[in-house]
């Protein structure tokens, strides 16, 4: 056995390889002489292989992660909680497709943070839907996302953004009648469909993607979701329920579009010091849960002094930038089955400065 693991998979691109090492949960996109040396790496004999990576290691020891077996579990390991100690007074219902949910939480912050994209599918009726309840709760060190009394997943305090997906992902299997569903990946991500094209918006926290996503669904395009983007394993994305977050710097363009801006209220849930609101783009335009094919991945690139464009990706380029910000589930065959996705996605960098004339490039060239 070689003291250091061999990659899982090698997937050869347009000049570039993304290599995968599931005990480390990694993938490393690689060129020239690293491109090679991996794609010989299989015809080496043990001991050449670990003598090889030991001088790899020595040249580039950021890799060295890579050949170490990750903490992280593929599994979630929820042993050892104590299920009754659990606090969850604050209560609100929710009403999801055919369900009707409890949502239960622990303390006023949680609640907060947690239910402040959903706030406008809040409801007091009882009805003969089916039937289901989340709850959020912490101890001293984690904070748990739990059903029935069974835990789903649990998270560290400081890294609650992680169960907040795991919430939303709940959230989004109810509103499509989803009774658990094995996801391919998560972008953090806005996604637009228009003509039967569905559209991934991404880029840098502040980029500018969910005001670009609110006024592109003012003008023609239908609103698939904001902020978490779920993938199966047939390349199918999903409609989110939640509303799209409204920074505050955004409320002012927002509301030329949208009447519902002056009628909602500021939540309570902040980004760091920004104020916030959500604007429920589904119910504005009388959305049904729909599933779609992902057609182009944009990145934002918002600059005053240049006249609207899209500039292709490289496909080098694409993956680069999607697998930073991505959650890929790290079984094997579902790893291997988002690297060939990737590998043939179509992407483009979306530079604009003003947003009539970004609108019009759109219907061009798309």
């Amino acid at each position: 056995m070689c003291k250091y693991p061999r990659p899982d998979f090698i997937k050869e691109g347009k000049g570039f390889s993304i290599v995968y090492f599931s005990k480390a949960i990694k993938f490393l996109i690689v060129q020239g002489a690293l491109e090679d040396f991996f794609l010989d790496s299989f015809d080496l004999k043990k001991i050449d292989y670990d003598k090889s990576v030991e001088r790899l290691i020595s040249m580039h020891p950021e890799l060295k992660i890579c050949f170490i077996e990750s903490e992280l579990s593929i599994h979630d390991k929820n042993d050892d909680v104590d299920l009754s100690l659990q606090q969850t007074e604050l209560t609100t219902k929710v009403s999801v497709s055919n369900y009707i949910i409890e949502l239960r939480f622990e303390s006023q912050f949680l609640k907060d943070i947690f239910l402040a994209p959903y706030e406008h599918l809040k409801t007091s009726k009882k009805s003969d839907f089916m039937y289901n309840e989340l709850s959020v709760f912490e101890d001293k060190r984690n904070l748990y996302l739990c059903s029935n009394f069974k835990i789903l997943s649990k998270s560290l305090k400081k890294e609650y953004y992680n169960l907040q997906a795991q919430f939303a992902n709940k959230l989004i299997e109810y509103y499509h009648n989803l009774e658990s569903n094995q996801w391919l990946c998560s972008f953090h991500a806005c996604a637009v469909k228009k003509s039967n094209k569905t559209y991934l918006i991404l880029g840098d926290s502040g980029a500018g993607k969910s005001t670009l996503t609110a006024l592109l669904c003012a003008s023609g395009y239908r609103f698939v979701g904001d902020d978490l983007i779920l993938m199966d394993q047939e390349f199918n994305v999903y409609d989110n329920p939640a509303a799209l977050s409204a920074k505050q710097s955004s409320w002012g363009i927002l509301s030329k579009y949208y009447n519902e801006m002056h009628e909602i209220n500021e939540s309570n849930r902040t980004k760091g010091k920004v104020k916030m609101k959500y604007l429920p783009i589904h119910s504005i335009q009388k959305n049904l849960p729909e599933k779609h094919k992902i057609s182009a991945l944009f990145w934002v690139d918002f600059n005053p002094n240049t006249k609207a464009q899209l500039k292709p990706l490289t496909s080098f380029n694409i993956s680069s930038s999607l697998i930073p910000d991505t959650w890929v589930n790290p079984e094997l065959n579902y790893s291997e089955l988002f690297t060939n996705w990737l590998i043939q996605s179509k992407g483009y960098r979306l530079i604009y400065s003003d947003f009539s004339s970004l609108v019009n490039v759109l219907d061009e060239q798309l």
